[in-house]
């Protein structure tokens, strides 16, 4: 195990450059040190798909690290007194069993396959009427395709009134911030206070719902009941704050950076564009060729060893998703997008209890997204190298200009 790869060579994980194009970096950790001791993230880097798929399932790698996190980020003075990013941090996504288990069966139960599917005509009508206007010269997929209709569609889904829309839209682009621990100190500042602000937005409307009868994700997650165990006050605001983030910020990017693939890949766009029905695989594809969420942090709960090495129980280890889904002992020829590939095993929805709980709803609104991208821009060229946002491990796109 190394600090420092081979030769002294220190990847430079923060920067633009790396930003742009992880991928040949991590290809190179995974060749010179697959567990890597990275101070940027404050841990060890898996980049093996092997040792990240067995710590995101085995019980001896946690998520309940709440405190770590605020701990960590305060001890950096990235925040200033009285702020905090607690109310996102008590969700389901830093838990453990049994707190974890509990939250997952009652929330599971409001967030059925029957749920999702319900919403299918509306991120349909939505996605043509987003592409109205892209009969235009250039047309921003990010902005105005990408971005809105995920956002649009959970605050749909927990009735949120439209007028609010935006504002939803910019909390959770700030409040996301507080994932990435390379974020500056104004970063994790304005994070804060998105999710102070989002907070106390879900709590008044919890006010207003709980005595309505109107069918949505809202209501269904304030009545949940199991075993006569409901969610409490302060559980419904951080799941209301998860859903709207991981429902939004990670769906935009999906989208996004699918549809780059397919452009800077024109036969695998054409092959799409001839064969609907490879819409899901293509999915898959996307998922694992360029995924939204780059990293995911875990606490070592017990002395491990990984590829060989030892990893001592209180230290902090990160799966590498997207080294690990172009691992070329479980994909063949891992950098190239091939919308037709089989038995895809990437990682992006994480795996075992944590999987992904809004997986198929990410899906469906993926397949329409793309779908209706292809119908109406079936020649669709990039007008503009993408700018990325600066953001290691939420991996997407400030803009994606196009020419239609």
């Amino acid at each position: 195990m190394e600090s420092s790869g081979a030769r002294g060579w220190k990847p430079d994980i923060v920067s633009m450059e790396f930003i742009s194009n992880p991928y040949p970096v991590y290809r190179r950790i995974r060749a010179a040190s697959p567990v890597y001791l990275s101070d940027d993230v404050g841990g060890y880097m898996l980049t093996r798909h092997q040792d990240c798929d067995y710590i995101l399932s085995n019980p001896s790698f946690g998520k309940d690290f709440e405190r770590r996190i605020e701990t960590e980020i305060s001890r950096q003075n990235k925040l200033k007194d009285g702020d905090s990013i607690v109310p996102f941090s008590k969700s389901m996504l830093f838990l453990d069993p049994p707190n974890h288990t509990r939250l997952r069966q009652l929330v599971s139960k409001a967030f059925t396959p029957g749920a999702v599917e319900r919403i299918r005509p509306f991120v349909e009508n939505l996605a043509r009427d987003l592409l109205r206007s892209a009969d235009r010269r250039e047309y921003d997929i990010m902005n105005e395709y990408a971005g809105p209709l995920p956002a649009f569609t959970i605050a749909r889904m927990l009735g949120v009134p439209s007028k609010d829309m935006k504002r939803f839209k910019e909390w959770s682009e700030k409040a996301v911030l507080s994932l990435d621990a390379t974020r500056p100190r104004e970063d994790m500042i304005a994070a804060a206070r998105a999710t102070s602000e989002l907070g106390a937005y879900f709590a008044s409307l919890i006010d207003e719902r709980r005595n309505s009868k109107s069918d949505d994700l809202l209501n269904s997650l304030i009545s949940a009941e199991e075993s006569g165990d409901r969610l409490n006050r302060e559980e419904l605001l951080s799941m209301c704050i998860l859903l709207l983030i991981a429902g939004h910020e990670t769906t935009t990017n999906l989208i996004g950076n699918g549809f780059l693939a397919l452009m800077r890949n024109r036969e695998q766009m054409q092959l799409l564009c001839d064969d609907r029905s490879l819409l899901r695989s293509a999915i898959e594809e996307f998922l694992r060729y360029d995924p939204p969420v780059q990293m995911v942090a875990r606490g070592v709960m017990a002395d491990s060893i990984l590829s060989g090495h030892p990893v001592s129980s209180g230290s902090k280890v990160i799966a590498v998703i997207g080294a690990a889904n172009r691992d070329p002992e479980v994909f063949e020829n891992p950098d190239r997008l091939d919308i037709t590939r089989k038995n895809n095993r990437h990682l992006s929805f994480s795996k075992g209890i944590h999987y992904c709980l809004g997986a198929q709803l990410a899906k469906l609104e993926g397949e329409i997204a793309i779908n209706a991208l292809l119908d109406r821009m079936p020649n669709a060229r990039i007008a503009q190298e993408p700018v990325w946002r600066n953001n290691a491990n939420l991996r997407g796109m400030e803009s994606l200009l196009v020419t239609t």
